[in-house]
């Protein structure tokens, strides 16, 4: 099926001639979004649009409920979700316009631009979104305006001149002080003859401009309407001779082309036609391109200032002293006598309307008295600056500069992608090196990994595509990531503070202070950003040096109130950090112990009120708790900072468990195990501390035989009456529940219970009941779980955690649900999902979802039992719960059997059969044999049902709500079956292997290895 969207305008999509209309609402969206994108995207973006202030998990079950949704849409034709992208790959007239803008057809692109993008498709729902489309909407806008003004001036070129005065109308009529189309649509009049008309537009511009805004016309502008004034072809009577003084000399030409920057450039316009905008300095680091954007500024903004725009480069000077002179020279004056200079350029100057760039102002900040006193005594001079640092004087507005825009990720697709001015300019400098260079589609992520290592540094990326003469794209990323010298220009004209990012960042470190060096040494410790807390305590920085550093570009501080930096100069300051060995192992043992300590706290308070604030604490920072963590370890080694990290790994299992880290904790528990094994024999406490958690992230990954080898050895070294004791013989319960050894698991849960009352310990008590709940559901004790889990939730309530009241209201519903009171089961669960959503566990929908729809299959509603497993299997699979997928899996199977769909049926059981054999887990594989067995009966195939049946009504890992229905499916089978066929039901792992092959053999798949068994069944 074939798909169209149109995106400019009003949104509508088309399918095979259908007009499919878009709603502001999430589902389409998100379609639109994709559809513009045009390639695969990183799911993380999208979710960041609609829940930018959600914490990363919160945000992510969102996305992913979502994503159900959208599925679901006619329209969605076509959508490809994979786990970590998506793409929505139709045609669109966003694409067909950049094409055509591209390529510099201009009349084509006014046909095809339909309106603003997406047009009232934001809606008033909170995010990012409305945020992203406003900028998307004005870049796109911005294109229009230059295909306007482009081809308004093909047509005056061809003698058409009245078609492109009402094309450069429709620019005015978007944008009513749109000074460039009102001098382009008055030039087109008057070539036609309309002096009159011109004059009219003219006044009606200046008018509104008064009227609307109170501002007065710029001098450029004023200069054309006093043109239009005057007689045709004639003097003005009575004309001023001009005053003799400096006349505007040459700017400099650069040899080579200006890429991007549209809206900086539109930005120092229309802060310099400010009246209270005289001094403005573009700020930003070495390399970001200030100098070339001033001249460039210049430029464009000379016929407003009929004096002269003058360019003064600042860089040769050594003193401040020199300052004056160099400005009266780039004046072309020479002072005269013993008067004061700059006095004397004060008279120079005048009242004349001039524009001065002072360029590379950043050494000569003690020198800012000098411009603020031409700005006071000269009323109309303007002056552009460009400096590392701000100049730090009263009439001073700012401009900061960062790198130019490059995409985040492939997901736009490559033609946009080159839209981008970070890759414009690599693509035309590579093109000076290398005239036919055209990147493939395997060389699209490193070229966008080179704009993302110098951040969109022109510089930067100026250097880099010098390289493309004779390395790969991904040779010169790597050599980048890895060499801060790679970047340096081979050519001799190259400026010598600009001829490599190194220099650049040497003549920025040369103009710190020693308090300012040593801090920004010490902040390079930092993994990503920070926090004003953090930068204080780990570098010992004051507020003063820190927004030192801010001043002179060399930290970043974001909307969210972060602090970052260049990835190069963050690579660069680390150099200088490691010159000083005694700076690099204090600085790293501050931030090691801050971060040490912000876990262990912050995880403290996950089940209290703060929790949600205290796990997006943790989120953002996990990066810098990851790096103090490794060095904790190494410090544990040798017996320092034992306390602190030692507390951190204890409680910091909460947040790993709760975020769904499991990878993250196993390998970082095992790291610690690793240490603490060599560290000798007089560690054996903190090991079994550790190792009782990396069992509890093994437990979750689904490797429960070694989950209960390292859960036991764990318990053998931590001391039996203590909270580790707790948590271990917690998790070796976990494993023998998950595996159906529920005597087991429940004295395991019992022995931790008597201590958790014991040291009164109230949320391990509420846990440990909620799990004594789970185990004599199991064993079909509904009064004793019901019991258990109504004093769960009364202990979690006590304490204020309504994470714990989610757990309760699943176990109450499953409970209803068991004894066949469907209605109080849809009620309970239906509560608990709506608190699930809101607190965002959404690692516990999944479970809601699974539960729903079988109340609705007992209830014969095999549509929305459907509707809620299939949405339940997509969520478990983008959570990676295995568990939950594979019930999931068993019950899409049994309705599927029911509703009379046998294809569908086999594949869902086949699925979920295997999934269980494969990770061990008896009492879900069990369900998947029952519900086999079902579907054969209603196939009429008895001989294959009946094993299936007796094996879960004897297995001791059966559940008893299970043993129940497999008892009710077998009565009256054994008449119809020959004597001697009804075989023993396997209650060992070899048999049940026997019984699982046969199963999956007629279901036509072959039975993969199962956990410690060798290829030929024997145990390994």
């Amino acid at each position: 099926m074939t798909t169209s969207l149109r995106l400019l305008g009003a949104v509508w999509a088309e399918q095979e001639a259908h007009v499919i209309p878009f709603l502001p609402d999430k589902r389409h969206q998100l379609l639109a979004y994709l559809a513009y994108c045009g390639d695969w995207v990183d799911r993380d973006h999208p979710t960041f649009l609609f829940w930018p202030d959600s914490p990363p998990q919160v945000a992510g079950g969102n996305f992913r409920q979502l994503l159900v949704r959208v599925r679901a849409l006619t329209c969605a034709a076509g959508l490809e979700i994979e786990r970590h992208r998506l793409r929505w790959p139709v045609q669109t007239d966003v694409a067909a316009f950049l094409e055509a803008v591209g390529t510099g057809r201009w009349a084509e692109a006014l046909a095809g631009y339909g309106g603003p993008l997406m047009d009232r498709l934001e809606g008033d729902e909170p995010g990012e979104f409305a945020g992203w489309l406003g900028c998307e909407r004005e870049r796109l806008r911005g294109l229009w305006r230059t295909a306007v003004l482009r081809r308004a001036g093909e047509l005056t070129e061809g003698g058409a001149h009245l078609e492109a005065t009402e094309l450069l109308g429709q620019l005015l009529e978007a944008d009513e002080f749109d000074e460039a189309a009102l001098q382009a649509q008055v030039g087109a009049l008057l070539r036609a003859g309309g002096r009159e008309r011109a004059r009219q537009a003219y006044e009606a511009f200046v008018e509104r401009l008064r009227a609307e805004l109170g501002l007065e016309p710029t001098a450029e502008l004023a200069q054309l309407g006093r043109t239009l004034s005057a007689p045709a072809a004639l003097p003005e009577p009575g004309a001023t001779p001009p005053r003799p003084g400096p006349s505007s000399g040459p700017l400099p030409r650069p040899t080579t082309s200006f890429v991007g920057r549209d809206l900086e450039l539109a930005e120092i316009a229309r802060l310099l036609a400010q009246p209270g905008c005289r001094l403005l300095t573009l700020t930003g680091p070495g390399g970001i391109g200030k100098t070339r954007l001033a001249l460039e500024a210049a430029r464009g903004l000379a016929p407003r200032f009929p004096d002269g725009v003058f360019f003064v480069p600042l860089a040769p000077l050594t003193s401040e002293a020199q300052l004056t002179a160099r400005v009266a020279a780039g004046l072309g004056l020479t002072p005269q006598g013993q008067a004061d200079p700059l006095d004397q350029l004060v008279r120079w100057l005048g009242d004349r309307q001039v524009l001065l760039v002072l360029d590379n102002f950043e050494h000569l900040l003690e020198a800012a008295g000098v411009p603020q006193a031409l700005i006071r005594r000269c009323p109309n001079l303007r002056l552009l600056v460009t400096s590392r640092g701000r100049l730090g004087v009263e009439a001073e507005w700012l401009l900061p500069l960062a790198g130019l825009e490059y995409p985040e990720s492939l997901g736009l697709g490559p033609t946009p992608n080159a839209y981008f001015d970070a890759v414009r300019l690599f693509l035309e400098r590579a093109r000076q090196v290398r005239p036919d260079f055209a990147p493939g589609e395997e060389e699209w992520p490193p070229l966008l990994g080179i704009c993302q290592l110098v951040a969109g540094s022109p510089l930067g990326l100026e250097l880099a595509a010098g390289w493309v003469r004779c390395l790969g794209l991904a040779d010169i990323a790597r050599e980048i990531g890895e060499n801060l010298d790679f970047l340096s220009a081979a050519g001799s004209d190259a400026a010598g503070r600009h001829a490599s990012l190194r220099a650049v960042f040497d003549h920025s470190w040369r103009l710190l202070t020693p308090a300012e060096g040593a801090a920004l040494r010490a902040l390079s410790v930092f993994q990503g950003g920070f926090r004003l807390e953090a930068a204080r305590r780990v570098s010992g920085a004051s507020l003063p040096v820190l927004a030192a550093l801010v001043d002179k570009s060399l930290l970043r501080r974001s909307h969210s109130g972060r602090y970052d930096r260049h990835a190069l100069l963050h690579q660069y300051a680390r150099e200088k950090l490691a010159e000083q060995p005694g700076e690099q192992r204090a600085a790293r043992e501050r931030h090691g112990r801050y971060y040490l300590a912000l876990l262990a706290e912050r995880s403290g308070e996950i089940g209290g009120p703060q929790g949600q604030a205290a796990l997006a604490a943790l989120d953002e920072e996990f990066g810098n708790i990851r790096l103090a963590w490794h060095w904790g370890v190494e410090e544990a080694r040798t017996g320092q900072v034992w306390r602190e990290w030692r507390r951190a790994a204890v409680g910091g299992l909460p947040y790993f468990s709760l975020r769904a880290r499991y990878q993250e904790g196993e390998a970082l528990y095992g790291e610690a195990a690793a240490a603490l094994e060599e560290a000798g024999p007089e560690h054996g406490a903190a090991l079994g501390e550790v190792l009782i958690p990396q069992a509890s992230f093994t437990m979750r990954l689904g490797r429960y035989e070694e989950a209960r080898y390292l859960g036991e050895r764990g318990l053998a070294l931590v001391l039996p009456d203590s909270q580790e004791a707790i948590t271990g013989l917690g998790v070796l319960g976990a494993v023998e529940e998950r595996t159906g050894a529920f005597s087991q698991a429940e004295r395991h849960f019992g022995e931790a219970l008597v201590l958790a009352e014991r040291h009164g310990r109230v949320p391990d008590q509420a846990t440990l009941r909620y799990n004594l709940a789970n185990v004599a559901l199991g064993l079909g004790d509904y009064d004793r779980a019901e019991r258990q889990v109504e004093r769960s939730v009364a202990l979690f309530a006590g304490i204020g955690q309504r994470l714990g009241l989610v757990f309760g209201l699943d176990l109450q519903g499953y409970v209803a649900l068991g004894r066949g009171h469907l209605d109080d089961a849809g009620r309970v669960l239906t509560r608990g999902l709506a608190l699930a959503r809101e607190l965002g566990l959404h690692q516990r929908v999944p479970d809601f979802l699974q539960n729903l729809a079988e109340v609705a299959y007992e209830r014969g509603n095999l549509a929305e039992a459907r509707r809620l497993a299939e949405e339940g299997l997509a969520l478990a699979q983008a959570e990676g719960h295995q568990t939950m997928e594979i019930s999931a899996l068993a019950l899409l199977g049994r309705v599927s059997a029911a509703a009379g769909d046998d294809r569908q049926a086999r594949g869902h059981l086949r699925r979920s059969i295997r999934l269980a054999w494969v990770s061990g887990e008896t009492p879900r594989l069990l369900v998947g044999l029952v519900y086999l067995a079902e579907w054969r009966l209603r196939r009429g195939e008895v001989r294959e049902a009946v094993p299936l049946l007796l094996a879960a009504e004897r297995h001791p890992a059966a559940e008893h709500r299970l043993r129940a229905l497999a008892r009710r499916l077998g009565q009256n089978l054994a008449g119809q079956l020959v004597p001697g066929e009804l075989v023993e039901a396997p209650g060992d792992p070899a048999g049940l292997e026997t019984l699982v092959t046969r199963a999956l053999a007629g279901l036509d798949l072959a039975l993969p290895t199962a956990p410690g068994m060798s290829q030929d069944g024997a145990a390994g």
